[in-house]
C-alpha cells in the first residue's frame, strides 16, 4: 500500500503545482470581484458581509481539530500498510463529523435567534440572521464532508482537490456575478455561497470512494480507544486554531469596535493580501505533512529529515517571493483595483506581509511537529503570539488606526516565530540548532538578495496600469526562477525535480494512451 518514493514524488510535485493553481485562480477571482461588490453595495454593507462570514468563520472551530488527526492517523496507516484501520478510522471520524455538523446547526439557529440582542437597528437585525441562517447551514453540510477530503489528502491526490478547488471557484464567481447583476444583496450572495458548494462536495465524496477502496461505510462499533487517539491529537489542533483566530482574525471585531465599519472594509485589502499569501504557501506545502506522517509511520528517519530540509527550503524561497512581491507591487495595484481612496491599506498590507513571511516562511516545520506527534508547544506558541497580537492590537488601534492593528500581528510574530520557533523544533526533532539557523539563513540571504535584484530591473512597471503591473511581474519572476535554479537550488535538487517533471508527463501520456486505446 505504501507507494515507492518516485510516486509519491511525482504526486506531489503535481499535486503542489496544480494546488498553487487553483489558488491563484481563486485569488484572481475574489480580487476582481471585490470592488465589483464593493461598487455595487458599498463600504458599509461590504463590512457587513465581512463580519458575517468572520462569525461562520468561527465554526471551523466545531470540528475541534478531527480533521487534521484523520489525515494524521491515515496516513500513518498507510505507512504500515493497514488498510483495515484506514477503515476504521474513517468509519469513527464520519460519525463525529456528522454529530459536529448536528451542532453546527444547533449553534447557527440559536445565533440566528439572538441577532436582535446585538444588532439594534431591526433592519440589520433581519438581514444578518437570514444571512447567517443560510451561511451556517452551508458551513454544517460540510462538516462530513471534511472526511471525504482527508481521505483524498492522505492518498496524495491534490490534484482531485485542486481541481474540484477551481470548479468551485468558477460555479461561485458566476453565480455571484450574476446574483449582483440582477439586483442582489447581501442575502443572494449567502445563497449563492450555498448553491455552489453542492455539486462541489458531491463529487468529492464520489472521487474519494473511487480513490480509497476503504473509504466505505460499515456499521459496528467505531472503537473507544481510536476516537480517544484522535481527540487527543486533535485537541492541540483545536486550540492552535482558536489562537489563529487571535492571531489573523481576531482584526476585523477589533477595527469595528474601535475605528469603524467603514475601515474593516480598508483593512480588507490588506488582510487579503495576506490571506492569499499564507494559502499559498499553506496549499504549496501542505502535502509536506502527509508525506513526512507516511515517513514518521515507516520509521524512516533519515528521509524524514531530508524531506523536512528540502521542504523548508522550497518554503523560504517561495514565502520570500511573494512577500517581496505583495511589498513591491501593493500600492500601484491598490491604486489601479480599488481607487487612490483605498491607499491608506498599503502600509498595513507591507506590515501584515512581514508578519506573514516570519510565519510561513518555516511551514515544514510545524508539520513535521504535527507528523511525529510533537505538536502540543506549537499550540502554546500560538496562543502566546494570538494574545501578544490581541494586547498590542487593542493598544494601537486608536492612536494609529489600522496600521496599529498590522503592528500588533507583526509583533506577536516577530517575538515567536523568529527566537522560539526555531529553536523548538530543532529540539524535539533532534536537528541541530546551529545547523538548522544557517540553512535558514543561508537560503534567506540567496533568495531575498535574489528577489532585491529581480525587482529593481522590473521597477518601470510598478505603476497603476494592469499591462504593466503584469509586464513587470512577468519579467520578476523569470529573472527569480532563472536566478534560483542555478543559485538557490543544489545539482542533485535540480536533477531530482527533472527526474519528477520527466516522469509526471511519462505518467500522463500513458494515461492518455490507455484512455484513447480504451
Amino acid at each position: 500500500m505504501l507507494q515507492k518514493s518516485s510516486s509519491v514524488g511525482r504526486r506531489v510535485l503535481s499535486g503542489s503545482l496544480l494546488q498553487t493553481g487553483s489558488l491563484i485562480a481563486s485569488a484572481i477571482a475574489s480580487f476582481f470581484l471585490m470592488p465589483f461588490i464593493v461598487h455595487h453595495i458599498g463600504d458599509r454593507l461590504y463590512g457587513f458581509w465581512s463580519l458575517a462570514a468572520a462569525v461562520i468563520g468561527y465554526y471551523g472551530l466545531l470540528d475541534l481539530g478531527l480533521s487534521s488527526a484523520v489525515s494524521q492517523y491515515i496516513c500513518m496507516a498507510i505507512g504500515g500498510n493497514e488498510p483495515a484501520e484506514c477503515r476504521a478510522i474513517f468509519n469513527a471520524a464520519l460519525r463525529i463529523q456528522s454529530l459536529l455538523g448536528g451542532l453546527a446547526l444547533v449553534v447557527t439557529l440559536a445565533v440566528a435567534a439572538a441577532t436582535p440582542w446585538f444588532c439594534h437597528n431591526p433592519t440589520d437585525a433581519t438581514l444578518f440572521w437570514k444571512v447567517v441562517l443560510v451561511l451556517g447551514i452551508n458551513t454544517a453540510f460540510l462538516f462530513p464532508t471534511k472526511v471525504y477530503s482527508s481521505v483524498l489528502d492522505a492518498e496524495l491526490r491534490f490534484d482531485i482537490q485542486s481541481g474540484l478547488g477551481i470548479l468551485g471557484v468558477v460555479a461561485r464567481t458566476g453565480l455571484i456575478i450574476c446574483a449582483i447583476l440582477a439586483g442582489g444583496g447581501l442575502l443572494a450572495l449567502a445563497w449563492v455561497t450555498l448553491l455552489a458548494t453542492l455539486p462541489v462536495t458531491a463529487l468529492q465524496i464520489w472521487l474519494a470512494r473511487r480513490e480509497a477502496p476503504w473509504a466505505r461505510i460499515k456499521r459496528g462499533a467505531i472503537g473507544s480507544k481510536r476516537v480517544k487517539s484522535l481527540f487527543y491529537y486533535s485537541v492541540y489542533t483545536f486550540l492552535t486554531r482558536i489562537a489563529d483566530i487571535l492571531r489573523f482574525q481576531i482584526d476585523p471585531l477589533v477595527i469595528s469596535g474601535l475605528i469603524g465599519l467603514v475601515a474593516v472594509t480598508h483593512y480588507r485589502i490588506a488582510g487579503l493580501f495576506a490571506q492569499y499569501y499564507i494559502q499559498l504557501i499553506i496549499v504549496s506545502l501542505g502535502m509536506m505533512q502527509p508525506v513526512l506522517s507516511r515517513l514518521h509511520g515507516a520509521e524512516d528517519h533519515a528521509g524524514l529529515k531530508r524531506a523536512f530540509f528540502f521542504g523548508t527550503k522550497i518554503s523560504l524561497w517561495l514565502s520570500i517571493f511573494i512577500g517581496f512581491a505583495i511589498i513591491g507591487w501593493g500600492k500601484p495595484f491598490i491604486t489601479r483595483w480599488m481607487g487612490p481612496r483605498y491607499e491608506d491599506a498599503y502600509l498595513p498590507l507591507v506590515v501584515l506581509s512581514a508578519a506573514v513571511l516570519l510565519d510561513v516562511g518555516q511551514q515544514p516545520s510545524v508539520g513535521l511537529l504535527y507528523a511525529t506527534f510533537k505538536h502540543r508547544f506549537y499550540t502554546y506558541m500560538n496562543w502566546a503570539e494570538g494574545l501578544l497580537n490581541l494586547v498590542f492590537s487593542l493598544a494601537l488601534a486608536r492612536p494609529l488606526g489600522i496600521l496599529g492593528v498590522a503592528l500588533g500581528t507583526l509583533i506577536g510574530a516577530f517575538f515567536i516565530r523568529l527566537v522560539v520557533q526555531p529553536w523548538w523544533v530543532c529540539k524535539v526533532s533532534g536537528i541541530h540548532y546551529g545547523q538548522y539557523m544557517r540553512f535558514v539563513v543561508g537560503n534567506v540571504l540567496r533568495s531575498g538578495c535574489l528577489m532585491v535584484f529581480a525587482t529593481a530591473i522590473s521597477a518601470w512597471g510598478l505603476r497603476p496600469s494592469y499591462p504593466f503591473l503584469v509586464a513587470s511581474a512577468v519579467c520578476t519572476t523569470s529573472v527569480y526562477a532563472l536566478g534560483s535554479w542555478l543559485l538557490v537550488f543544489s545539482r542533485h535538487e535540480r536533477e531530482q525535480l527533472l527526474d519528477a517533471l520527466r516522469n509526471r508527463r511519462r505518467e500522463a501520456s500513458e494515461q492518455v494512451g490507455v484512455t484513447v486505446a480504451s
